[in-house]
């Protein structure tokens, strides 16, 4: 398959850093001039967080804070087109792109990333069927199946805090939500953000949201390469520079449904 590299090409270039409150040293600014362009891989299929549209051109949440980062620091960024979010995680663990764009801090992915700050959150609601029953403490159920998009933090988390729970895992967001909707899984665990789009937007009109555990939030960051510590230096002071505003205009570009407080009806 060829590959084409879609650049985040920033217009930007004569607003001072100091205006977001971002200063540089000048080892810090000869940094970015030596590994220009930052090449960044992103979970293809994660809408409305990221995704490659078919153009393969990177839209979403996700996108549109990573190009606020590359305008404030005045960097560009290349994002490697891959087909799903495992050929991402090979192409990051193979050193061929040097940040992921969004995604949670794991045990397992500090093995070979380091974080920034988190840029965006976002609590993780379950998903089922209409007819079952809300779940206030999943340890309770019992020869029942979740279901997970292959490769997620929150598929990691469940199977080490509730292994009552009989996991599978999907190739896509989309199929995790239809293997409940077809009753070929019990529950999932998703964004509430996700989950409210990909509701509406695939018509699963029979499934709601039947619960959500305390600390289980999305806190969402960029993960860089353990051999780039001065990388994560510097995009952290501009994810610091993000404001609830900022946020709150991004978010609203992409998602119509207001989400509300989950409470047991």
């Amino acid at each position: 398959r060829t590959r084409i590299m879609y650049r985040l090409f920033l217009l930007i270039f004569f607003i001072p850093l100091s205006l977001f409150g971002i200063e540089l040293n000048d080892v810090e600014k000869a940094y970015l001039q030596k590994i220009s362009p930052i090449k960044a891989c992103i979970d293809p299929d994660w809408a409305p967080f990221e995704m490659l549209n078919q153009k393969g051109e990177y839209e979403g949440i996700g996108a549109n804070l990573l190009a606020l980062v590359a305008e404030r620091l005045n960097i560009s960024i290349e994002v490697l087109p891959t087909k799903d979010w495992d050929e991402s995680v090979k192409a990051s663990k193979e050193g061929r792109c040097q940040i992921i764009s969004f995604l949670n801090q794991t045990p397992k992915r500090d093995e070979w990333l380091l974080f920034t700050e988190p840029h965006f959150s976002d609590v993780n609601v379950f998903i089922t069927r209409e007819e079952h029953p809300f779940i206030s403490d999943p340890s309770t159920l019992s020869h029942e199946s979740i279901v997970f998009p292959k490769g997620t933090a929150m598929e990691e988390r469940i199977r080490k805090d509730y292994p009552n729970l009989k996991v599978l895992t999907t190739e896509s967001e989309m199929e995790a939500f239809k293997m409940v909707s077809d009753k070929k899984a019990d529950m999932t665990m998703r964004s509430l953000i996700v989950a409210a789009y990909t509701i509406k937007k695939e018509g699963f009109f029979n499934l709601k949201i039947s619960g959500q555990l305390p600390n289980y939030t999305n806190q969402l960051r960029i993960g860089i390469i353990k051999t780039e510590p001065m990388l994560r230096d510097i995009l952290d002071k501009a994810v610091q520079s993000i404001t609830d505003d900022d946020r709150e205009r991004i978010v609203n570009q992409h998602v119509v449904i207001k989400a509300q407080t989950v409470v047991n009806n």
